[in-house]
């Protein structure tokens, strides 16, 4: 558990990202729909090879899991060449209807994510989300947002951002667009080590969040951060007035 009191001291603004912890919590939706994308060209990846490679999905993910020399091997196998800029573009293009897919399998925000963004706007701290997805591709899940009525000052996604975490890019703009006079005052609570690295980069603070589910899969806490915090039910809940619980 995080001492709240000591770690949000001096910060105006928290950020969460949207896969993993505000939506479709420990990606188990968007991972599925990844391996289904590569078996669709021949090529099985595991649970471990999507959880180790973790974070901005879509091409991102997709360059990644090539990055793993097992999975190109397993490419080159089937298709008699390695994989290219070309193939990567055209799996990322047969991958968004499955990242529509997903987003209507789980189209509910975490209610542990809604209720820690309420606590914090209860104590004054703005809140902001950062996502790597085009809103074309949230289209469920952006709606459900709306019906809960969760106060969040700021959302950026792939539309605002020129590209993904680790890039700092998408911070950048939650500074801009919530008013605040320096990254250092936002803390970035992401399940990523990608969003980890944007947070150093654009010189925020960062929180990794790792849920007991993952622990029991042997993920660890990102080395670019220094707090970890285990559950969302505990931020903020030691600083002044708690928000009403969610009623969802």
């Amino acid at each position: 558990m995080i001492d709240s009191s000591a770690f949000f001291k001096d910060a105006t603004a928290v950020a969460f990202s949207w896969h993993g912890v505000l939506f479709d919590r420990d990606r188990r939706e968007i991972h599925a729909a990844m391996a289904q994308t590569f078996l669709q060209w021949g090529v099985a990846v595991t649970d471990e090879d999507l959880i180790a490679t973790r974070g901005p999905t879509g091409r991102a993910q997709i360059a990644r899991l090539f990055s793993i020399a097992r999975i190109s091997e397993a490419f080159r196998a089937q298709h008699h060449r390695w994989a290219t800029d070309s193939d990567i573009d055209i799996m990322d293009l047969d991958h968004e209807p499955r990242l529509l897919a997903a987003a209507a399998a789980t189209p509910m925000p975490n209610a542990d994510a809604c209720d820690a963004l309420r606590r914090l706007h209860a104590q004054g701290i703005r809140t902001a989300v950062i996502c790597c997805t085009p809103r074309r591709l949230l289209g469920p899940q952006l709606q459900a947002l709306a019906r809960a009525d969760v106060p969040i000052d700021c959302l950026v996604t792939a539309d605002e951002a020129c590209e993904p975490a680790p890039s700092p890019w998408g911070i950048f703009e939650a500074v801009r667009r919530l008013g605040i006079a320096s990254a250092s005052e936002l803390v970035l609570i992401d399940d990523s080590s990608a969003g980890s690295i944007a947070a150093r980069n654009a010189g925020a603070r960062a929180v990794s969040f790792i849920s007991n589910a993952l622990i029991s899969e042997g993920q660890k806490a990102s080395p670019n951060t220094r707090e970890t915090v285990y559950s969302l039910a505990e931020i903020c809940r030691a600083n002044g007035p708690t928000a009403p619980p969610s009623s969802q």
